[in-house]
């Protein structure tokens, strides 16, 4: 009879176990890195969206230097789905610099169950707005 060389031998059960939870561990470390990836690619996708409705609404609804006055707006985009706009305009100081204002427009947005937005604030010198002058007089 031909007795089993032991050199020629197959992987023992432990072996192959010890190799298959190597493995697992490989490949849901390769998931979950592939889930982040995602994750970032949907968020910067969210916010470049964001950041191009905020041009939108500045050429949609512009604002005159004559019409400059404190106030809020807000609306929606039909053609975006889930994406909202707000604007807030604050006199700075009416004392000391009349006629300067902060512009606040932000794009608000649900992402994942939490809510998102995206601003910019900018300053708008309007020293001749009819809320400035009628005030100073």
């Amino acid at each position: 009879m031909n007795e089993p060389n032991p050199a020629k031998r197959g992987l023992t059960l432990i072996e192959v176990l010890i190799a298959l939870v190597i493995l697992s561990v490989g490949v849901s470390s390769l998931m979950m890195a592939m889930s982040r990836c995602l994750a970032t690619v949907r968020t910067v996708r969210n916010r470049e969206t964001a950041r191009a409705l905020i041009q939108r609404v500045d050429i949609e609804n512009p604002i005159e230097s004559v019409d400059m006055d404190e106030m809020s707006d807000n609306g929606d985009f039909d053609d975006v789905e889930g994406y909202a706009w707000s604007r807030n305009i604050v006199m700075v100081d009416e004392e000391e610099r009349p006629g300067l204002f902060e512009v606040t427009t932000r794009i608000r947005w649900s992402e994942r169950g939490r809510e998102s937005f995206e601003e910019i604030t900018v300053f708008k010198y309007a020293p001749d707005a009819e809320s400035v002058t009628s005030k100073v007089q």
